[in-house]
């Protein structure tokens, strides 16, 4: 005959027997066989990869609508060395907007990676979010002040922790020009999701009664890799759809010219942050481990 064993006792069973997350613990501890380095290095060699000057700041913008838009609107040119690069003309080669392909972490560290590997040291991600609070409708911008990591490429590159936080200073500065702006905001955190058909209610109820205010798939990401390679990560969102009791209400189409306004307010925040000069990787990296 069985024992019986309460529903408390079973789940503290299940809990015990859960491997860790990553399956190797203390993975973020050990140096990687395949680098960036490398790998453009291979590039290079086969004749793959152009050498020319990378800006210092990049926007990442999400999906090939806002394209046109960036290349009419600011000029420029796309970077010989990445094709999904443009350099707008009026950011003296300082600065770029990069379009990445697909969506959620595994795609934007590469590309975080890769870049850095090439010299560029600010990242801010422009981009959509889902909002969990009633209070914060569509249209509304966020600016990001921590991500909770339920995402799983982070835990790659540091050590477990329930949060991980953007680069003040590029925060901050983003922080002044939203003030100066007429552009409606708010501060707060932002739950990172791999699994954006697995959002259920539950977690809605439970995250917004911590505070939280949007989901989306790539803050944690940005700002765990980013402080691997210890240079500067920011957030900006913009609410497109919302998630409450009654389901789920997108606004996707009506957002696209509210995401041109943060584009602009995003590279006029790095342009002026590039007369200033470039705090050293070990400052970046000292400002990373006084907020933990």
């Amino acid at each position: 005959m069985t024992p019986h064993r309460s529903p408390a006792r079973a789940r503290i069973a299940r809990k015990a027997a859960a491997p860790p997350f990553p399956r190797f613990p203390e993975k973020h501890r050990e140096d990687p066989l395949v680098t960036p380095a490398r790998f453009l290095q291979y590039l290079k060699e086969r004749g793959r990869l152009p050498t020319t000057p990378m800006p210092e700041s990049v926007v990442f913008l999400f999906g090939p609508r806002l394209r046109e838009h960036v290349e009419t609107r600011y000029g420029g040119e796309p970077s010989k060395t990445f094709s999904r690069l443009h350099v707008p003309r009026s950011g003296g080669g300082r600065l770029g907007v990069h379009f990445v392909p697909g969506i959620g972490g595994p795609q934007l560290a590469t590309e975080v990676e890769e870049l850095a590997e090439l010299g560029v040291r600010r990242f801010v991600i422009v981009g959509l979010a889902g909002s969990i609070q009633p209070s914060l409708p569509h249209g509304r911008w966020v600016l990001c002040t921590k991500a909770l990591r339920d995402e799983g490429t982070s835990h790659h590159y540091l050590r477990p922790s329930r949060w991980v936080r953007p680069s003040e200073p590029l925060s901050a500065a983003l922080r002044e020009s939203l003030r100066k702006s007429k552009l409606s905001f708010v501060e707060g955190p932002s739950w990172t999701t791999d699994a954006p058909y697995r959002e259920t209610l539950k977690e809605v109820r439970r995250y917004r009664k911590e505070g939280i205010l949007t989901v989306e798939m790539e803050a944690a990401t940005l700002f765990a890799v980013a402080r691997y390679r210890s240079v500067e990560s920011a957030a900006l969102f913009l609410v497109s759809d919302v998630l409450e009791e009654k389901g789920w209400h997108p606004g996707f189409t009506e957002a696209h010219h509210q995401l041109q306004q943060g584009v602009r307010l995003a590279l006029g925040t790095l342009r002026r942050m590039a007369r200033a000069p470039l705090p050293s990787h070990g400052e970046v990296a000292q400002n990373n481990i006084s907020r933990r």
